[in-house]
């Protein structure tokens, strides 16, 4: 709200009382700047409430509380966080309040949240459908979606105008200025490795998408994107001293985004992981200082495994959709697996109410509908298991990037163990997609042929067409000599 200074004129007196009905209100010196209150996942200890210091001094936080309001019942508000001896605010910075430092969580929509100072009201944000004029000024800003914050349009910028004064904002700024002269931004969950599984000695990608948060135009001379990386799954694993990959810099404009594209060579089977950052290169006009930078981390692994898909169904033939996986190794309990598609929603693996382990060589198929398919295949009880709280929905039309769909395998990490994408063409007679090797790449077309079983699919038996045993020239029912 506008700052302002000496006696205020009577009317603006009376018309304060108005709109903060039973509760005194002052001049807002400190303002509430950006709130997270619904991230992805857990609530709790990821929200964060974040304030803002637009004078030239900095301002203690003595006496400060921040309060959450309950749309459905006005009148009560809950502390959420109150200032301490020693907290002060930097002139023109922000001050992040985070998850681990809130009294209590924090409500997600409609519902408020105010700063006060012994009781007078500083700043207030009401979103959601809100009726009572103590949970807002002038109307509510909107409701967010999960992962998104509530930040304000302008840092420091108070109209008494909930809906103008604050958007959404898709990607979070937790203790930063919501819209600096500088900044770019890797868009959140944009890095993906190409493929996602790769194999040994492969060149891989590692994809992202940049996008300017700030107001100016940032060259591509100010700026890179840099990969390290870090062989096995121990997290002091050393990173690379130096980049194994990186992608120059382009011209991005003020709300504008960009593709990075950093090629690697893949490091030895095994889990592996990258670390993507952007590096401000500070050439001039602008000065050197943190505006280019960020990092995302990717969890990834090189050849699949221990759990490998060996056969896919993804056209319903009555039975409904199936996956087949093989243990490479020995699994202490598949129900540590979860199955997802490209939208990258997982399912865990219901191996039921005791640990259900694998033995190297093992085949399991999961079902979107078990009994379904132990009838169409006459298949024990024991081959065929479901996924606990629904299926990820495998598509059978090709989308914009040219592919149906991937089926993922991950485990519980979220690190996948075996991605595989697939094109509609890859089948012709609706029959399943069967894996001619598990130690062929998962995301090669030449690694997938189309059953030529008669009934177009041969769930928890071996496949009707496999590759020569690899140095034996040999292979099985159906084998190709390759």
């Amino acid at each position: 709200m506008p700052r302002m200074f000496g006696r205020k004129p009577a009317f603006c007196l009376a018309a304060l009382v108005l709109l903060a009905a039973h509760v005194s209100r002052s001049d807002a010196e400190i303002l509430l700047n950006e709130v997270l209150y619904d991230p992805e996942g857990i609530d709790e200890g990821s929200e964060f409430v974040e304030l803002w210091n637009p004078d030239t001094v900095a301002l203690s936080l003595v006496g400060i509380a921040v309060e959450s309001g309950d749309g459905s019942r006005p009148g009560v508000w809950t502390p959420v966080y109150v200032g301490a001896v020693g907290d002060s605010v930097s002139p023109r910075h922000a001050f992040l309040i985070p998850g681990s430092s809130l009294l209590a969580p924090l409500q997600n929509g409609p519902d408020a949240i105010r700063l006060t100072r012994a009781g007078i009201v500083l700043d207030l944000l009401g979103y959601g459908t809100l009726t009572a004029r103590e949970l807002f000024e002038g109307a509510p800003a909107a409701d967010v979606s999960s992962g998104q914050s509530l930040s304000r349009i302008g840092d420091g910028v108070d109209t008494q105008w909930n809906a103008a004064d604050w958007a959404p904002e898709p990607s979070p700024t937790p203790g930063l200025a919501n819209h600096p002269d500088i900044r770019l931004s890797f868009t959140r969950g944009s890095a993906r490795l190409v493929p996602d599984v790769p194999w040994p000695g492969d060149v891989a990608t590692l994809r992202a998408t940049v996008k300017n948060l700030g107001r100016q135009l940032v060259p591509a001379a100010r700026w890179q994107a840099e990969v390290v990386v870090r062989v096995g799954d121990r997290p002091d694993s050393p990173w690379s001293a130096a980049p194994v990959g990186i992608s120059p810099g382009s011209t991005v404009a003020p709300g504008e985004s960009a593709s990075v594209h950093c090629a690697l060579f893949t490091p030895p089977p095994g889990r592996f992981g990258l670390r993507l950052y952007l590096r401000d290169l500070g050439v001039e006009p602008f000065t050197y200082g943190s505006a280019v930078a960020d990092t995302a981390l990717l969890e990834a692994r090189s050849t699949a495994g221990p759990l490998v898909v060996n056969e896919i169904a993804f056209r319903d033939r009555g039975a409904g959709e199936w996956v087949e996986v093989m243990a490479r190794e020995e699994v202490a309990d598949v129900g540590f697996f979860a199955l997802s598609d490209a939208g990258g929603r997982a399912y865990a693996i219901d191996r039921g109410p005791t640990p259900r382990p694998a033995h190297a060589g093992a085949i399991i198929v999961i079902a979107q509908s078990p009994e379904m398919l132990r009838t169409s295949y006459s298949l024990p009880d024991s081959a065929v298991l479901g996924c606990l709280g629904g299926w990820a929905a495998l598509n059978d039309a090709d989308g914009e990037d040219g592919f149906a769909d991937r089926v993922r395998v991950v485990d519980a990490s979220g690190t996948p163990s075996d991605v595989v994408p697939y094109r509609a063409g890859y089948t012709a007679r609706d029959g399943s997609l069967e894996r001619l090797g598990t130690m062929l790449p998962s995301a090669s077309a030449s690694s997938w042929t189309e059953s030529i079983d008669p009934r177009s699919g041969t769930p928890a038996r071996p496949n009707s067409i496999q590759a020569p045993a690899p140095g034996t020239g040999v292979g099985r029912r159906g084998s190709l000599l390759i």
